[in-house]
């Protein structure tokens, strides 16, 4: 995995960029949780509107909420997340510091959709 930034995309949100050496289809979006203290696995945040974007992360291969028609590896997707006060996401393929956000890219303002 390579995590390539967790950017603050406005008060309550922040947008999480990874690249996965895997088919999008092969991703366990199960497995992905914040962790946070008094809350069971079963309660934990997970990600929320998937979009996958080009290898550059400049444009987006299909539309919010599908998934790409070509099934090729790796995957480059944005998600976004609910800011609490968990600092980890854990994931099947390591976990992702969330406790310091940058700011959002201007490639990923033109692109990334959100509905609340």
């Amino acid at each position: 995995m390579q995590v390539h930034g967790c950017y603050r995309f406005n008060r309550q949100y922040l947008l999480v960029e990874i690249t996965l050496d895997m088919t999008p289809d092969d991703i366990d979006w199960f497995g992905f949780s914040v962790r946070e203290e008094g809350l069971s696995e079963f309660d934990r945040q997970t990600p929320y509107m998937e979009q996958y974007l080009t290898p550059e992360g400049t444009d987006k291969l299909c539309e919010a909420w599908d998934e790409p028609e070509d099934q090729t590896a790796p995957s480059r997707v944005a998600f976004f997340l609910f800011r609490t006060e968990g600092t980890v996401l854990e994931t099947p393929y390591g976990e992702i510091d969330l406790s310091e956000p940058t700011a959002m890219p201007e490639r990923l303002k033109a692109i990334i959709e959100f509905e609340p």
